[in-house]
Parts: C-alpha cells; sequence; structure tokens
C-alpha cells in the first residue's frame, strides 16, 4: 500500500510540473484531461482502501450466512501448473507494444490478470506463458508488482525461439483453419493485442510471416454472433481452459462468451428430420430444380411435347397412389382415356357451334 502511495504521488508531482512547464498553446481538451487525471491520482488510493473494506465487509457476511465464498489461499496453493494433470501449453504473445496505446496497454495488463486469475482457481491448470516480455507492458507489469509472484512462466525472448515451430499454433478469427481438439503436442498462442479493429488480421499476417500454423475456435460451428467472433485475451483462456475441464466446445463457449456479443445456439438438424420420406413433408428438391430452369436460358429450347409427356406420366403416378391408398381396382389408364375422349367430343362441338354461330352475330 506505502509503494502504491508512494507511486502516485511521484506520478502526481511530474503531472504538475509538466502543467507549469506547459506552454499556452495548449488545447482544452488537453488541459481537462491533465486535469481529470490529477483528480483520480488524489483519489484513487482512497477509492481502492474503500473497495477493499466493502469487499471484507461483504465476505464477512457471506460467512455468517454460511455460503461458499470459493477456495481459500492454502488450497490454491497446493493447485499449481507443476502439480496440475493438464499439460496443454497455452502462451501469451506480448511482443505487440507497437501497436498499442497507454490505455489499451492497461487493458491488455487487465486481461492478462483476469487469466492467471481463471487458471489459479481451475482444478487442473494449464501451463501458461508469458512471452516476449518487454517494453510498456512490461513496465506496467512491473508497476503493478505482484505479477513476479504468480504461478507463470515468465520469458523475454519471442515464443517462436523457444517452442519449435512445427508445435505452434497461432490463434487468429481470421484463419481459415478451424480448431478440433487441443494437443499437449502443440503451443496455442494468443496474441497479447487490444486494438479496437485497428490493426484487423495483424496476428494471422504475422503468423503467415513467420510459417506459423493458425487456427480459430469452432465458433461457427456452434453458435450464431451478430458481431465479429474477436474476443480478449483473458476470454479466449478461459474458453480453452473450460474446454480442458469440459472436453465440450459448445458448453465453453455459453459459459465464457459474453451476452454483449448476441450469442444464438445453432439449431443442428435431429437426424429424424433428415430421414423423413416424401409421404411425410412434400419434397423441396424439385421446386429447385423448377427454379434453376426457369433461371437457365437454354432449357426454353426444350420441346413441348416432352414437357408435356413428362406432365402426363406424372399424373398418372399420381392417380395410381392416390387409388391405391384408397384400395380401389379402377385402371385409370382407361379412365383416364375415356376422360380424355369425352373431353375431345365436347370441345369439337363447342367449336362447331361457334363457327356457325359467328356469322349471325356479325349479321346482327
Amino acid at each position: 500500500m506505502e509503494k502504491e502511495e508512494t507511486e502516485s504521488k511521484i506520478e502526481l508531482e511530474g503531472l504538475n510540473e509538466a502543467s507549469s512547464d506547459v506552454d499556452p498553446p495548449m488545447s482544452k481538451n488537453q488541459l481537462k484531461k491533465l486535469k481529470k487525471r490529477e483528480k483520480w491520482l488524489s483519489i484513487k488510493q482512497e477509492k481502492r482502501r474503500n473497495a477493499k473494506l466493502k469487499r471484507k465487509h461483504r465476505l464477512a457476511e457471506m460467512r455468517e450466512n454460511g455460503e461458499d465464498i470459493g477456495p481459500t489461499r492454502k488450497s490454491l496453493k497446493l493447485k499449481t501448473m507443476k502439480n496440475s494433470a493438464c499439460k496443454i501449453r497455452v502462451v501469451v504473445d506480448l511482443s505487440l507494444d507497437e501497436y498499442m496505446g497507454e490505455k489499451d496497454v492497461n487493458s491488455l495488463t487487465c486481461q492478462l490478470q483476469h487469466s492467471y486469475a481463471a487458471n489459479r482457481r481451475a482444478e487442473n491448470p494449464m501451463q501458461l506463458y508469458f512471452c516476449g516480455m518487454g517494453g510498456k507492458t512490461k513496465e506496467r507489469l512491473d508497476r503493478i508488482g505482484d505479477y513476479k509472484g504468480w504461478d507463470i512462466y515468465t520469458e523475454n525472448e519471442p515464443f517462436e525461439k523457444i517452442f519449435p515451430t512445427e508445435s505452434l499454433v497461432y490463434l487468429s478469427s481470421e484463419s481459415s483453419n478451424v480448431l478440433t481438439n487441443l494437443s499437449e503436442d502443440k503451443v496455442y498462442v494468443i496474441g497479447g493485442l487490444v486494438d479496437h479493429n485497428n490493426h484487423k488480421g495483424l496476428c494471422h499476417r504475422l503468423a503467415e510471416e513467420k510459417g506459423i500454423a493458425h487456427a480459430q475456435l469452432p465458433i461457427s460451428d456452434y453458435l450464431d454472433m451478430k458481431t465479429r467472433k474477436v474476443l480478449t485475451v483473458n476470454q479466449v483462456f478461459s474458453i480453452l481452459l473450460r474446454y480442458t475441464e469440459t472436453k465440450d466446445w459448445k458448453t465453453s463457449f455459453l459459459a465464457e462468451v459474453p451476452q454483449r456479443k448476441n450469442v444464438n445456439l445453432k439449431k443442428v438438424s435431429s437426424p429424424q428430420n433428415t430421414t423423413s420420406t416424401s409421404a411425410d413433408k412434400p419434397d423441396s428438391s424439385g421446386d429447385q430444380v423448377f427454379e434453376s430452369i426457369d433461371n437457365n436460358e437454354p432449357s426454353a429450347s426444350l420441346d413441348a411435347s416432352d414437357g408435356c409427356d413428362e406432365i402426363k406420366s406424372g399424373s398418372t403416378v399420381e392417380a395410381d397412389t392416390g387409388n391405391l391408398e384408397k384400395g380401389d381396382n379402377v385402371n385409370t389408364d382407361e379412365a383416364n382415356e375415356k376422360e380424355s375422349a369425352d373431353i375431345g367430343v365436347k370441345g369439337s362441338e363447342s367449336l362447331n357451334e361457334k363457327a356457325v354461330s359467328a356469322p349471325e352475330d356479325e349479321c346482327r
């Protein structure tokens, strides 16, 4: 606590010196941001103390009510990566500082904290690596200070120099490959980047340039998302961690993908629907065939006689089927011939009547 207060005082003094040496042409927005930052630093420690007190009182109330407050620190110390039965290796690539501003770096460090917290509370934690540590991200973590006691592997060198290239799989939503399973022989890399889509496809491009295999999570196989399939570092890590526990992608996605993504579960057709017969429901393939014929110009050259023959034969089959269902023994071919003969006679008589009566109408 004393260390944090000292750092805040030093930062506040630096801002005061900067504000005193500021040139007059500074814009109103810059002055507003500077004053806002000074105000936050002056009340930050007090807010943190109040938050800790509230949490302490809340936990005390939960204990009195007999509610579960989660694992104790002693039990968490026993659940280490070394003692874990899960040997799946996950790397967070922290070599992308140049693509982020200070605010994005702060967001990334928060995501790293959430990832570590989830891994620490797992029954069998994954093997978590922070590789390529340096620059602004390392400075931010050093200021936080507590990461040095985390149960993680930290490496200053890039991940491609630590692990064999053939074992690496870079996770990217732009990849055409789909991840179906997790293997202990592979090392899964998550890009440590918060860019708000300013560098779309960056991780995918870097993986291809370095000759590293890449894949995306099978989100499209289970979920319908209204937004892009881009998740934060801690969300991707939590999905992988949940999969190691459940071996079920659908359960992992539903548990970890936030609701603001407008997630809907995909409907998978059951085997009963796929084996339904034409008697149960009409076949739609015929409609598709006719639509394709209507939209295709060469189909207009079909002979009219061929089409009539097909329609006649089709109507005969339908009539036969209907008579068989009703149990009638009538020969439908003979009935159709009689009907056509009667219609032909009546049609010829009507034509003759019109031919005779036409001159009379004209004379009138």
